[in-house]
């Protein structure tokens, strides 16, 4: 049985219905994507069946700092939290960049095990978008607060991913007004 099919069908279910950029990698090999969601295709310009069973990284470009992507591959490889946020230049299909700001959170098994890694994503390009801000927050909180309840229904454990993601939403939203104030 793949760890893709051992998802509980309600979470499953849940991610493809989001608004909110989900994706979900398993812990195997190179931590391929499992699931990604209609706003994840949209926001990437990439199909489902174009992405499924590779490595994020194929989101990263030329102008990626290493920096950036040393951070998402210390989260991968267990370094830190179990839940973190990571503002990336990432890159659509049609090469066009954006300002990714990605959450991601390690679900555990009922044994502690990390088996997935949950990752939402917000293009941050215009927030670089300031009147998105406030939409994003109001979508992420009604997302983590199914997931939360769809995840502790099945020994899935996020602990502390909501607070951790209010907070980075609140941080954003207060760079933006002080961006408008000079």
């Amino acid at each position: 049985m793949s760890l893709y099919s051992a998802l509980p069908t309600t979470f499953r279910d849940y991610i493809a219905q989001s608004g909110v950029a989900l994706a979900v990698s398993e812990m195997a090999e190179d931590a391929p994507l499992s699931i990604v969601n209609r706003s994840f295709c949209e926001l990437t310009g990439y199909a489902q069946d174009e992405v499924v069973g590779k490595n994020c990284r194929f989101l990263q470009g030329t102008g990626t700092s290493e920096a950036q992507r040393q951070a998402l591959h210390d989260f991968v490889h267990g370094v830190g939290d179990d839940n973190g946020r990571f503002p990336i230049l990432n890159y659509r299909k049609d090469g066009t960049s954006f300002h990714n700001f990605v959450f991601m959170s390690r679900l555990r098994d009922p044994e502690g095990k990390v088996r997935f890694i949950l990752a939402s994503q917000f293009d941050m390009s215009s927030a670089m978008q300031r009147s998105r801000i406030a939409q994003n927050d109001a979508q992420l909180a009604h997302a983590l607060t199914d997931l939360d309840q769809i995840g502790r229904e099945f020994g899935l454990a996020m602990m502390g991913s909501a607070q951790l993601i209010a907070d980075s939403v609140a941080m954003m939203a207060r760079l933006s007004f002080d961006d408008n104030r000079r």
